[in-house]
């Protein structure tokens, strides 16, 4: 009877073993791969009509420049990832190029396609003068801290410009749920994890 027992318990320790190994192999199998990084300016604050007590004044809709990365994930869900977005701004002769950055939290990715946002606010643009082909940008997507995908787009930087991080502001790339576009296609939109 103890014989039996030790080899229940044998077999039990092995069994736990082989599913932590087909587990972590699972984990590992999980891809990310950038389809595409895209500068728009085409996008313009969304009406809306709402009914409170006071009155609310819609103003006109302005133009705000929107970075979206496309990306797919295949090999099962992914609990978080983090994707950082970057825009250059050219400067002018006597003003070194500007780099924005911003980086979100997204969980519960599931696999598919997939499509997020940054944007830039319109007092930044009408300031700046600036259109989508003024603007490079770039994507580096991170799984559990590591960078798994990349891609830039270098029409008047140099390639690799998205590896300097010596002149980088942050703050300046909202995401989208810090702007009107928060719910426009909601559904479709991939969860942002909040920080507390």
């Amino acid at each position: 009877m103890i014989k039996i027992d030790w080899v229940r318990i044998g077999f039990l320790a092995t069994a736990s073993v082989v599913a932590f190994s087909v587990g972590k192999a699972s984990a590992e199998e999980v891809t990310v791969t950038i389809n595409d990084v895209k500068v728009e300016d085409t996008v313009y604050t969304p009406y809306y009509e709402i009914q409170t007590e006071q009155d609310h004044q819609q103003g006109s809709a302005q133009k705000w420049i929107r970075l979206g990365v496309y990306f797919t994930t295949e090999g099962g869900w992914i609990d978080e990832i983090d994707i950082t977005q970057l825009a250059v701004i050219k400067g002018d002769k006597a003003e070194k190029d500007i780099t924005l950055s911003e980086k979100v939290h997204y969980i519960n990715i599931e696999p598919g396609d997939h499509y997020v946002y940054v944007y830039l606010h319109p007092s930044y643009v009408k300031r700046y003068e600036i259109d989508a082909f003024d603007l490079d940008s770039a994507a580096f997507i991170a799984v559990d801290g590591k960078v798994v995908a990349t891609k830039e787009t270098s029409k008047d930087s140099p390639k690799g410009w998205s590896l300097d991080r010596s002149n980088q502001r942050k703050g300046y790339l909202l995401n989208h749920a810090e702007t009107p576009f928060w719910f426009v296609n909601y559904d479709f939109k991939e969860i942002i994890k909040t920080e507390k």
